[in-house]
């Protein structure tokens, strides 16, 4: 096998490698994205429940003002407080799993994006040398091109010979 041919079959496994690559950005790109958004939604979930949990406290105690109040109505109302509480703690949760989530997704996505310029690169390289060896070839056939020229004409080759 000749060495242009050896490079070009190499050029053209390092070009399916670095398609494969991108593909995989493309990928992991979309995790990340996906991984973003339901950080987004978490994090509107957990603003959402805040915001009807105090709208519910503030109807209670308004609800209270005015009123004789006893145990039984305070340890009701205490227990719906601590389950919003729990609720809270477990969107909060949610919210952080999901963050933890995108920042894997981002340090994956990282990865493969530091591959896929490391497969460019070597295609880049391989395209740089295939050039420079058809430029050499080309040069080549040119000189020969020429001699036979030279020799189809019949001119001496050198002032010595006459």
């Amino acid at each position: 096998m000749k060495e242009r041919d050896m490079i070009a079959r190499l050029r053209d496994l390092r070009r399916r490698r670095e398609e494969r690559a991108q593909e995989e950005v493309t990928v992991r790109r979309a995790a990340a994205n996906q991984a973003a958004r339901e950080v987004q939604q978490a994090a509107a979930a957990v603003t959402e429940h805040l915001q009807r949990t105090v709208n519910a406290e503030d109807a209670a105690f308004n609800a209270l003002v005015g009123q004789p109040v006893n145990a039984a109505s305070l340890h009701r109302l205490q227990g719906r407080f601590e389950a919003a509480a729990r609720k809270t703690g477990q969107l909060r949760e949610g919210e952080k799993m999901a963050g933890d989530l995108e920042k894997r997704r981002n340090v994956e996505l990282s990865a493969v994006r530091n591959e896929h310029r490391a497969s460019i690169k070597a295609v880049t390289k391989l395209d740089r040398l295939s050039e420079q060896l058809a430029k050499r070839d080309a040069c080549r056939r040119q000189a020969l091109a020429e001699l036979s020229e030279e020799e189809e004409r019949g001119q001496p080759r050198s002032s010595t010979e006459r």
